[in-house]
């Protein structure tokens, strides 16, 4: 039996667009996860892409775990391109006593931008869509490795043409799990976020789920920040669920707007000219959170709660 598979490709113009943004899967994929991705696209059937901020699987080679991705994704996967940052499960020792590598699966599967520093082919890039610039980076390489990426963004944000910016990559500049601190992705990372105004930075890895912010920013239509105002967002969309703490945050001098553990979530991005709506929905469909972000003519944001605190 044939299937057809119908996508769209891309205007060359600013048009209004959306997509879905998901945590780490990894555990119990076909059992627990493919109704979390089944969801989202029943709620976003026009969603231009799927980003999935890493750890897709829990055993980088191992086939049979790509199989119930792919399985749990069904035509989706074939009408809804992936933008996949490579989180540490993604990572394994093909032989015995060897470096751990990128999966032998990994270009197989996917086809991304190849514009990245050129030792870092695939894992590494920025997709430009219709207003948006998403760069993926890969935290799993430290040293000097990040180094290389960092010097890269720096000229990828320096050079940008687009109004929005989006940033994802597994490891949080900020955890939500107990004992976790990415000290050098963070002190790294940070200077460019900053820098360059980002406005999202969607991670993974911790396994609950935060949204937060630098420095405090009221709601309210006219709401500004005087330091940093990019919004933080540490998601997972699979079972496995790990102890939340804000620590990390409060230690760093970032401040959480909204937070869970033991929730299964995906969200939700609409982008239309100047606004940006973000919602995090359970499973099961639930809103759970949700902001908007304003630009002004000037570039300045108003960001706004729409989903109130305490529900």
């Amino acid at each position: 039996m044939e299937w057809w598979f119908e996508f769209e490709t891309a205007s060359d113009k600013e048009e209004p667009f959306s997509f879905v943004y998901v945590g780490d899967a990894q555990n119990d994929i076909k059992e627990h996860w493919s109704r979390v991705i089944r969801n989202a696209y029943s709620d976003l059937p026009e969603a231009d892409f799927i980003i999935h901020a890493g750890d897709l699987i829990n055993h980088g080679d191992a086939d049979e775990q790509w199989g119930e991705w792919f399985h749990a994704g069904g035509w989706i996967n074939g009408m809804v391109p992936s933008i996949v940052a490579a989180g540490n499960h993604e990572y394994s020792k093909i032989v015995q006593g060897a470096p751990r590598g990128l999966s032998q699966y990994w270009q197989p599967q996917f086809a991304f931008p190849e514009n990245g520093p050129a030792e870092f082919k695939e894992n590494v890039y920025y997709t430009d869509y219709q207003g948006m610039r998403i760069v993926t980076l890969d935290t799993n390489l430290r040293g000097t490795e990040l180094d290389k990426q960092i010097t890269w963004l720096d000229g990828v944000l320096a050079n940008n043409p687009n109004k929005w910016t989006v940033l994802t990559f597994h490891h949080p500049i900020f955890a939500t799990s107990p004992g976790r601190d990415n000290k050098e992705v963070r002190d790294k990372l940070m200077p460019l976020v900053e820098k360059y105004s980002v406005d999202l930075v969607l991670q993974g890895h911790d396994h609950n789920y935060a949204r937060g912010m630098v420095t405090n920013v009221s709601e309210g239509t006219n709401a500004m920040s005087e330091k940093s105002d990019t919004v933080f967002v540490v998601s997972v969309s699979g079972p496995k669920m790990y102890d939340f703490t804000t620590k990390n945050w409060d230690d760093n001098g970032a401040e959480v707007k909204k937070s869970t553990k033991n929730t299964q979530l995906y969200q939700l991005v609409r982008v239309n000219g100047n606004k940006l709506s973000y919602e995090a929905r359970t499973a099961t469909g639930e809103l759970f959170d949700g902001f908007e972000i304003n630009k002004t003519p000037s570039g300045e944001k108003q960001i706004k709660e729409t989903k109130p605190a305490n529900q």
